[in-house]
C-alpha cells in the first residue's frame, strides 16, 4: 500500500486523476489490521474465561444500623440512636405500611443502641465481630 501512496503522488502532479489513487491508497491503508503479535503464540484451543468471584457478601453490623463507626465514642452513639430514633418512630410514619417498617427499623436500631451502650456488652460485640463469628 505504500508503495502504491507513494507512485500515486509522484504521478498526481503531472496527472490530476492520480490523486483518487493517493487518497484511496490512505484510506485502505488505515483500514488494514494491525498486527503486533506473531501468529505461532496464538491460542489454539478454546479456554473459558475464570469464573467470576463474588465480593462476600457485607454483614451489616451494629454500627452500620446506627450509622456510625466501630471506634465512635458512646456520645456518639447516643445522638446516632437519638437522631434515628426522632426519624424511625412509628407516630411519626404517614401511613400503616411505612408505620409497620418504621417499627421493625426501631426495634432492631434498639437492639444495636442497648448493645453498644454497655461497655461490657460493647467490649464481647466487637470480640465476636474480630473473630468474625457473628
Amino acid at each position: 500500500m505504500c508503495l502504491v501512496a507513494l507512485i500515486s503522488f509522484i504521478l498526481a502532479w503531472k496527472f490530476p486523476i492520480f490523486w483518487l489513487v493517493f487518497f484511496w491508497s490512505l484510506w485502505a491503508a488505515s483500514r488494514q489490521v494491525k498486527t503486533t503479535h506473531s501468529y505461532r503464540y496464538q491460542q489454539t484451543t478454546y479456554q473459558p474465561p475464570p469464573p467470576r468471584t463474588q465480593p462476600p457478601p457485607r454483614r451489616d453490623t451494629l454500627y452500620d444500623l446506627l450509622e456510625v463507626s466501630p471506634n465512635a465514642s458512646p456520645e456518639v452513639i447516643k445522638a446516632a440512636y437519638r437522631q434515628l430514633a426522632l426519624k424511625y418512630h412509628p407516630d411519626k410514619q404517614p401511613d400503616a405500611r411505612a408505620r409497620q417498617q418504621a417499627e421493625e427499623r426501631m426495634k432492631q436500631i434498639n437492639a444495636a443502641y442497648n448493645i453498644l451502650s454497655d461497655p461490657a456488652r460493647r467490649a464481647e460485640y466487637d470480640r465476636r465481630l474480630r473473630e468474625e463469628l457473628i
